[in-house]
């Protein structure tokens, strides 16, 4: 099993723990590194984003942290970039790109927060079509990922988490592929992202297995995290994720350096 993770939220927006709580968790666990990621604000109205005031304060006090726990365990300040956000100003050691937010008409929808409101941004934004919905989020995605400096992007195929996309549909599909395609060429690791499964949302992570085997074929890596937003889950799914990975053809590379600042780090190729 891996011994580190790279999508943490704490108390500073949607998450159940404070930042030293998630640190003695990892130290329990055995961890090496622990990368904090936050969801960062946006201009939208969202429970689930960090204010700006509290974005500071968050980055303030995971510095000192790492200070305070140097010898023992390294930790990363990061932050989870929303599409729709400002480009961060604050020295993050790394960015984890996602998009949570349908935004069409001036009007804004989460995508992921729960399945009625799923349904109905699909409806009220885009007439009914998971089609145009779809095409439109792997289009946003792209373009994040391509604007800001991405050094994981987070949890790809989002618009599945409630089971109501169709995701045998070939224009699916085909929105999908070609997003890989394009983003491989700008960030070259994915997340394997638990966070559905401690959920009990899903019993397999993101991405789609054929996006999976795509990533693969593109020459793009793979990172495993939780997505974690209560410190019981941290290593949800970690151990079934060797498994996973190397049934679809990735192999276990260590020791592997993720940007300039953080190294240390396993990869699947």
């Amino acid at each position: 099993m891996q011994y580190h993770n790279f999508h943490t939220h704490t108390r500073y927006s949607d998450g159940h723990d404070t930042p030293r709580e998630m640190i003695e968790e990892a130290l329990s666990r055995g961890f090496t590194s622990l990368g904090f990621s936050d969801h960062s604000f946006a201009w939208f109205e969202s429970y689930y984003s960090m204010s700006e005031e509290g974005t500071v304060r968050q980055f303030r006090e995971i510095r000192q942290l790492a200070d305070e726990y140097r010898g023992r365990i390294r930790i990363y300040a990061g932050i989870e970039l929303d599409g729709e956000s400002a480009i961060p100003t604050l020295d993050y050691d790394f960015i984890l790109s996602s998009v949570h937010e349908a935004v069409r008409h001036g009007r804004s929808f989460p995508i992921d927060s729960g399945k009625e409101q799923h349904l109905a941004l699909v409806r009220e934004l885009y007439g009914g079509s998971y089609t145009d919905f779809t095409k439109d989020y792997y289009m946003r995605l792209t373009e994040h990922v391509i604007r800001n400096r991405t050094d994981i992007v987070g949890h790809l195929d989002l618009p599945t988490k409630y089971s109501t996309c169709p995701e045998d549909d070939p224009r699916y599909r085909d929105a999908a592929i070609e997003a890989v395609r394009e983003i491989v060429k700008h960030c070259k690791v994915f997340e394997l992202n638990t966070g559905a499964i401690a959920r009990g949302l899903r019993t397999v992570p993101y991405p789609a297995a054929f996006l999976l085997d795509e990533i693969k074929a593109q020459g793009g890596a793979m990172i495993v995290n939780s997505d974690c937003h209560y410190r019981a889950k941290l290593t949800c799914w970690f151990d079934e994720a060797e498994e996973y990975l190397a049934a679809h053809g990735f192999r276990r590379f260590d020791n592997q350096r993720l940007n300039d600042r953080i190294d240390g780090v396993t990869l699947w190729k």
